[in-house]
């Protein structure tokens, strides 16, 4: 090919590619001449009235001290104004709920005032106003031998259940707490009631080593609670004595301990107290083996029967009830239940007395022994 030949598109190619190359340079001048101005006219925005009244606002302003009218006139004004413009809807809702909140925190603060500051009304009495009622008691112990249905109504009425007892958060008065147990009637005089439960259902299951506490809760089959004293706690077994003033009433009664026919294997036994909530329920068997202070019988028992009492078929207290072998614990375990034999009650060496515990319990020793001594001679007090 001969070299003098030109390329008719080279010149072009050469044109374009010093277009390609070029720099453009803006200056810091042409920048500024750029920029949008600092300040942007304010936007003019029409100044409308509001939508809720100044009368409407002063006259629900009041309602914040009555939170149910203010609930019923709120759901009144929110149903009247769901056909208004959004923007006067907006504001009754807002209004609204202003009002609703200042109205709850109002009504809470004044409820918790007048829980702390107000007097309640007391859950306990200061006696227990069944037994003041009452006549007269069984004559113990009876003269022949009691069936079941004589026992259980002969002695329910003299069982009871015991709770610890504990202070009210705002009112600081006394109030049952969610333990329980029973507990049987020992004496009753002019001045008042003394009765014997399981230590444990007041100082709990480390209750040889609890903090002692002096009050306890007692009520009878009516369910009115009544204030008591812990007058004394035994040191080496699990029973205790509560004491509950006597307002009126004049019935005397003393629960007799079998000492002179001491309690043997294979007797028959009857068991009162609540198993399980289940108030003043009766439960049979027989006593299964003696072994020191306790007894260990074939009567049932469960939660809410510590405490309670161990009859034989002449009505003598033969034990309180303290503990069973729990099958969750053991399943092996069939019907173990035991108790502390009373006659080790009346031994005045194991006891730790409160105030005037020692004189309650030597006054009702005195008349146990004073009853045991007509015992042969008519069988009955």
């Amino acid at each position: 090919m001969p070299q003098n030949v030109m390329l008719p598109h080279l010149d072009a190619v050469v044109c374009l590619a010093s277009i390609h190359t070029e720099k453009i340079v803006i200056s810091a001048a042409e920048v500024a001449e750029t920029q949008a101005p600092a300040e942007q006219p304010a936007q003019l925005e029409p100044k409308l009235p509001p939508a809720v009244p100044q009368w409407a606002k002063w006259a629900l302003a009041p309602l914040v001290l009555f939170l149910p009218l203010l609930c019923l006139v709120a759901f009144v004004v929110r149903v009247a104004t769901r056909g208004l413009p959004p923007r006067t809807r907006f504001e009754w809702t807002a209004l609204l709920a202003t009002l609703l909140t200042v109205s709850g925190m109002l009504t809470s603060v004044a409820t918790v005032l007048a829980f702390s500051f107000a007097p309640m009304p007391s859950v306990a009495g200061t006696g227990l106003s069944e037994l003041d009622e009452q006549s007269s008691f069984p004559n113990l112990p009876a003269a022949a031998p009691m069936s079941a249905k004589e026992v259980s109504e002969k002695l329910k009425p003299l069982v009871a259940v015991i709770s610890p007892s504990r202070r009210s958060w705002f009112t600081q008065a006394e109030m049952p707490s969610a333990s329980f147990g029973a507990g049987a009637l020992l004496q009753a005089n002019a001045d008042g009631y003394l009765f014997v439960t399981a230590r444990h259902v007041l100082d709990g299951p480390g209750w040889n080593a609890a903090k002692s506490a002096s009050r306890a809760l007692v009520a009878m089959a009516s369910g009115t609670w009544g204030q008591a004293d812990v007058v004394a706690r035994h040191r080496s077994l699990d029973l205790l004595l509560l004491w509950v003033p006597r307002e009126r009433g004049s019935a005397t009664f003393v629960q007799p301990i079998a000492k002179a026919t001491p309690p043997s294997e294979g007797e028959n036994v009857f068991v009162i107290g609540h198993p399980e909530g289940l108030r003043f329920t009766l439960s049979t068997g027989i006593i299964s083996r003696l072994h020191g202070s306790t007894i260990q019988m074939s009567a049932p028992v469960s939660p809410g029967n510590s405490g309670g009492p161990v009859f034989d078929d002449r009505g003598n207290l033969l034990g309180i009830v303290t503990s069973m072998v729990d099958k969750n614990g053991d399943p092996n375990a069939e019907n173990l239940n035991f108790a502390v034999r009373t006659d080790a009650l009346l031994e005045d060496s194991g006891w730790d007395f409160a105030s005037f515990g020692r004189r309650r319990f030597s006054d009702y020793v005195a008349h146990d022994e004073a009853l045991e001594k007509t015992v042969p001679a008519t069988g009955q007090q």
